[in-house]
């Protein structure tokens, strides 16, 4: 790689690892599913966290086990709940950058590094205690290992892949789909060498993945999965009570994955995908093509069984390594190809880079739109009596009130003997529709006086009536 490009690349990773060092360190307030499964952490045991999770909550048993093992090593603020899936971030970073000089072209890797370093989505994840970091790590782990390995027996690859499938079908839900794209890549490779050594050594691969899965299938899975689950994810099943609109919800699904992984216009980035996706395979990179495609066709196959959520969602991002490969991929080609027409036609190329980038600055400087349930929290907690009662009614409340037992009340507060209740009550719509609904979770007869808003949050202090 020239001198040029190095500096570069160097430059991509410094912005993309500062990206989610910044927002790990701000400390954005834990969001409702967040602490919901945080919850579970922190009240389950390691036997308890392989069944039923509470709050509808579903994740991979080995994230909530280290999780758990985390909190009881580093204590359960934010920072330490978090620091797992910061630090799982920031090595996706490096590996992707580290395959994708592997696996593609010295002009496309930039590309690659900048679209995974500016992407909003995988810096959101990365200060979060949900296992999506996790999902992405996945995805690189398997890319850089195929990177490593293009030399060498088969056999020995095929062990190589072998070996953490347990570890990563049971860490992250979608490792299933990616082992399944590991498969494809690899099966034409094993049929041509046809030797015993590659069909026992794939065989084992695949005896492994399967059997990791159907362990997670009927144990944690099974566990987790409920109506309310379902519910969640409506929009994310085709209708085949009306099958005629399966087409068009496959394709804006889809374009719709592009836009969570790149977002806010990263459906402008489909024809490069597409084209990525043709310059590997007229290559000879067919393995690689599939690789990186079968994975999603998988999800989207168990979207059609109604078993796994399709489309843009958090669900999805373990596609963002495919894609930005791709993408990638296709972008020296088009640059190429429209230098021919005028020396300054690629700005307009440039230019589909450019709203990432903007949105990742937009993110930095502007806090996303989340519940300051953590100010309303420090702000109760500062001015509350030891004999005031504090009601909350949101999941991420159970959290920051962790520490004052019964003097906390998840539900709305009856009539007490207390002279003093703190309502919190948080809720995505404007403050003063918010007031009569925080007013209503107080004892009947109470009057409020004091009041505070913070982000979608109304804090109240309500008194007895003389």
């Amino acid at each position: 790689m020239p001198a040029r490009n190095r500096l570069v690349l160097i430059a991509l990773l410094a912005l993309g690892l500062a990206l989610r060092g910044w927002h790990y360190l701000r400390g954005p307030s834990m969001w409702h599913d967040e602490a919901a499964v945080v919850l579970n952490v922190l009240y389950k045991s390691y036997g308890e966290l392989l069944g039923p999770l509470t709050f509808h909550e579903a994740a991979p048993p080995l994230f909530l086990w280290m999780e758990k093992a985390v909190a009881a090593a580093l204590g359960d603020g934010v920072y330490a709940l978090r620091l797992p899936l910061f630090l799982a971030s920031c090595a996706a970073m490096l590996l992707l950058a580290w395959a994708a000089g592997r696996l593609l072209e010295a002009r496309a890797v930039p590309w690659a590094v900048f679209l995974f370093a500016v992407s909003e989505q995988l810096s959101w994840h990365a200060c979060e205690a949900k296992p999506y970091a996790f999902d992405v790590l996945a995805a690189t782990v398997l890319l850089a290992l195929y990177a490593a390995t293009p030399a060498g027996p088969l056999w020995r690859r095929l062990i190589l892949f072998t070996l953490p499938a347990p570890i990563l079908v049971f860490l992250s839900y979608p490792a299933c789909f990616l082992y399944g794209g590991v498969l494809a890549a690899l099966a034409p490779a094993v049929w041509r060498e046809k030797r015993a050594s590659g069909f026992v050594a794939y065989g084992l691969l695949a005896v492994t993945v399967g059997g990791s899965f159907l362990l997670l299938l009927i144990g944690p899975v099974h566990a987790q999965h409920d109506a309310e689950v379902v519910s969640c994810w409506t929009n994310a099943f085709p209708d085949w009570d009306r099958p005629w609109t399966v087409p068009a919800w496959t394709l804006f699904s889809t374009f719709d994955i592009f836009r969570y992984c790149c977002k806010p216009l990263g459906q402008l980035l489909v024809p490069l995908t597409v084209l990525g996706a043709v310059v590997l395979w007229r290559r000879g990179q067919r393995p690689l093509v599939a690789l990186l495609i079968v994975p999603i066709l998988l999800a989207l196959a168990a979207a059609f069984a109604h078993r796994y959520p399709y489309g843009g969602a958090r669900v999805l991002v373990y596609a963002a390594p495919a894609l930005v490969l791709l993408i990638a991929t296709g972008t020296p080609v088009a640059w190429d190809w429209l230098r021919r027409y005028h020396r300054l036609a690629p700005a307009a190329l440039a230019l589909l880079f450019l709203p990432p980038l903007i949105a990742a600055g937009r993110a930095s400087v502007f806090s996303w739109p989340r519940a300051d349930t953590a100010g309303a929290a420090a702000y109760v907690l500062a001015h509350r009596q030891t004999t005031d009662l504090v009601e909350g009614n949101d999941w991420t409340h159970q959290y920051y009130f962790r520490r004052l037992g019964s003097a906390f009340q998840p539900t709305a507060v009856a009539d007490t003997t207390a002279g003093r209740c703190w309502i919190v009550y948080t809720e995505e719509r404007p403050s003063a529709e918010r007031l009569p609904a925080a007013m209503g979770q107080g004892p009947a007869g109470w009057v409020a006086v004091e009041r505070r808003e913070f982000d979608f949050t109304t804090v109240l202090l309500l008194e007895r009536r003389p």
